[in-house]
C-alpha cells in the first residue's frame, strides 16, 4: 500500500522528485545542441532557441500503405479455415472499396514509373485475393500462402523505398543544421529518438543518427543499447516534444550521479533493486540468470 500524501516519508520523497527533476532541467538547458526525431518532424534545440525540420515525405507513408494491404490480408484470413464468419466477410468488403479507392488514386501522385507498377501489382493482387474470397466464403492455406509469398519483392522494395526516404530527408535536414553550428556543438550534438513501445531493433532514425553522430553502428543487430557514452538514445512510446528531450537531460544527470556515488556509470541504468532481486530469486529457485541468447539445459 502506498504512503498517504501527508505521509512525511511521502513529503520527503516528493521533494527529492522535485529537486531531481529540476537539475535535469538545469543540466538540459546546459547541454549542447540536441536533435529529436518525433514522427516527422526533427526538432533541433541549440542556444535556447528551437528549429524544426522535416523527417519524412509523403512519399515515406504512400509506400508503407500500400504495404500494409497485403500484410492486413494475411492477418485477417490466417485464421479462417472454415466459412468465412460475417465479420470478416464485412471488413472484407470494406477493404475491397478502400482499395479500390487508393489504386484509382494512384496515378495522380507522381511515382516513379518503377514504383507506380509496384503499387498497382501490390494493390491488384490485393484486390484479386479479396474478390475470390469473397465469391468462394472461404480462403485455403494455400490460396493465402501462394499470395503472401508472391508480394514478398515488392514489399520488400517499398520497405527500400520508405527508409531511403526517411534517411535522405534526415540527412538533408541535419547537415543542413550542421553546417551552421561550430565545431565545438558539432562534437556535442546528441539525438533521441521517439520509437514505439516495444520497438523493433534496427530502428531507421537510430542507425542514421549512430553513424553520423559517431555513436557505434551496430547495423541489424542493433540493440539501442543505452550506454552512458552514446549520442543517441530511443524513447519508448514518447511522442510528445517536453518528454523526448527530458530523456536525454535524464540519461547524462543519471550517468553523472552513478559515477558520483556507485564508481559505475551504468549502475543507475539498471533497476536500484536489481542485484538483490538477482540474489534473491536465485537462492528462492536454485538458479541464475542466463546470458541473452542463451537457454537453461
Amino acid at each position: 500500500m502506498a504512503l498517504e500524501p501527508a505521509d512525511p516519508l511521502s513529503v520527503l520523497n516528493q521533494a527529492f522528485r522535485d529537486a531531481y527533476a529540476a537539475r535535469r532541467e538545469a543540466v538540459l538547458s546546459r547541454m549542447g545542441p540536441v536533435i529529436a526525431q518525433i514522427d516527422d518532424v526533427l526538432i533541433l534545440r541549440k542556444g535556447g532557441q528551437r528549429f524544426e525540420a522535416p523527417a519524412r515525405t509523403r512519399r515515406y507513408h504512400e509506400y508503407k500503405a500500400v504495404t500494409h494491404v497485403p500484410l492486413a490480408l494475411h492477418v485477417l484470413l490466417a485464421s479462417q479455415q472454415d466459412a468465412l464468419d460475417d465479420e470478416t466477410r464485412t471488413r472484407l468488403n470494406t477493404m475491397r472499396g478502400l482499395i479500390t479507392a487508393s489504386a484509382t488514386s494512384l496515378d495522380t501522385r507522381g511515382l516513379p514509373a518503377e514504383a507506380l507498377a509496384r503499387q498497382h501489382r501490390m494493390l491488384d493482387a490485393s484486390l484479386a485475393l479479396v474478390d475470390s474470397v469473397l465469391a468462394a466464403n472461404r480462403v485455403t492455406r494455400a490460396q493465402l500462402s501462394t499470395f503472401i509469398h508472391a508480394q514478398v519483392p515488392d514489399l520488400m522494395k517499398n520497405a527500400e523505398d520508405s527508409a531511403r526516404d526517411q534517411i535522405d530527408t534526415m540527412h538533408a535536414s541535419v547537415e543542413a543544421w550542421k553546417r551552421q553550428m561550430t565545431a565545438e556543438e558539432r562534437g556535442q550534438l546528441r539525438a533521441v529518438v521517439a520509437a514505439s513501445h516495444m520497438s523493433r531493433p534496427g530502428n531507421v532514425a537510430a542507425q542514421y543518427f549512430s553513424i553520423t553522430l559517431g555513436d557505434t553502428w551496430e547495423g541489424r543487430f542493433h540493440e539501442e543499447d543505452q550506454q552512458p557514452g552514446k549520442r543517441v538514445l530511443s524513447s519508448e512510446a514518447t511522442f510528445d516534444e517536453p518528454a523526448a528531450f527530458s530523456l536525454l537531460a535524464t540519461h547524462v544527470l543519471d550517468a553523472r550521479t552513478s559515477r558520483g556515488i556507485f564508481g559505475e556509470e551504468t549502475r543507475m541504468a539498471r533497476d536500484l533493486l536489481a542485484d538483490a532481486a538477482e540474489r534473491i530469486l536465485a537462492d528462492m529457485f536454485h538458479t541464475s540468470p542466463q546470458p541473452p541468447g542463451t537457454s537453461t539445459p
